[in-house]
C-alpha cells in the first residue's frame, strides 16, 4: 500500500473515533442531565412547611403533618403542672419540631364538674388551628337514676389565618354513665357556626406562650 493511500486511511478512522467519542460524550451529559432533571420534585410543597397556612386545605394538611409527627413520637416536649388554689388545675405540654413549637396542649379541671384540652397547632409561632373539648357533667335527674352521670361534651374547631376565624365548627354531645350505647366522637357530625370574635382565644393562647418562658409555673392566671 503506498504511503500517501495508508496516511490518509488513518486519518479517516482517526476523525470518525473523534466523532463517535464526541457523540458518546454528549449523550452521557444528555442522560445525567435528564436524571437530574427527572430527579427534582417537579411540584414540590417544601416552600409551604415554611410559609403559614392560608386557606382551610392547607390548614389540614398542616394538622395532618403535624398530628402525624405526633403520634410517631417524632416531637420533642416539655410539661409543666400548676394548681391555683384547688380552683383550677391542670397540664401544659409544649411539643416542638426541631426546636420550632408546633403544638400546644393544655388540659384542666375547674372544681370538680369541669374539665378540658385545648390544643393549639403553631406555623412559625403563628396560631392557625385550635381544637377545644370541654365536658361539664353532672348527675342525672329522676328516681331511677340516682347515682348516675352525665358528660355534656362540646367540641370547637378553628381555622385561623392572620389572627383571624376563618372556619369555626362545633359539635354537641352527651355521655351516660348508665347506658351502653354511648355516642362515638368520631360519629357524631361537626357543624359549621358562626365565628364570633376569636381574641379571648389569642389571650389564651398568648399566655401560654409566655407562661412557658415564665420562672414561675404555680398557677396559670385566667
Amino acid at each position: 500500500m503506498k504511503p500517501y493511500i495508508y496516511l490518509t486511511l488513518c486519518l479517516i478512522f482517526f476523525s470518525c473515533g473523534q466523532t463517535r467519542n464526541s457523540e458518546d460524550s454528549t449523550s452521557l451529559n444528555a442522560d445525567s442531565a435528564a436524571a437530574r432533571t427527572d430527579s427534582a420534585p417537579q411540584n414540590s410543597k417544601s416552600g409551604t412547611l415554611n410559609s403559614n397556612p392560608l386557606s382551610v386545605e392547607e390548614i389540614k394538611q398542616r394538622y395532618a403533618i403535624i398530628n402525624d409527627k405526633l403520634q410517631h413520637g417524632l416531637l420533642d416536649s416539655i410539661s409543666f403542672k400548676y394548681d391555683c388554689n384547688q380552683e383550677r388545675n391542670g397540664t401544659i405540654t409544649y411539643f416542638s419540631d426541631k426546636g420550632q413549637l408546633a403544638m400546644i396542649k393544655h388540659s384542666y379541671n375547674e372544681y370538680s364538674h369541669f374539665s378540658a384540652a385545648d390544643l393549639y397547632f403553631l406555623s412559625n409561632s403563628t396560631l392557625f388551628f385550635a381544637h377545644f373539648k370541654r365536658v361539664s357533667w353532672s348527675f342525672e335527674s329522676g328516681q331511677a337514676a340516682e347515682g348516675a352521670t352525665k358528660d355534656d361534651i362540646t367540641e370547637q374547631r378553628l381555622y385561623i389565618v392572620k389572627e383571624k376565624p376563618l372556619l369555626c365548627l362545633e359539635k354537641k354531645y352527651i355521655k351516660r354513665s348508665n347506658s351502653s350505647n354511648n355516642p362515638r366522637p368520631e360519629d357524631v357530625q361537626s357543624k359549621e357556626v358562626k365565628c364570633n370574635s376569636i381574641e379571648p382565644v389569642l389571650k389564651d393562647f398568648r399566655k401560654l406562650i409566655d407562661f412557658k418562658g415564665s420562672t414561675q409555673h404555680d398557677c396559670l392566671e385566667k
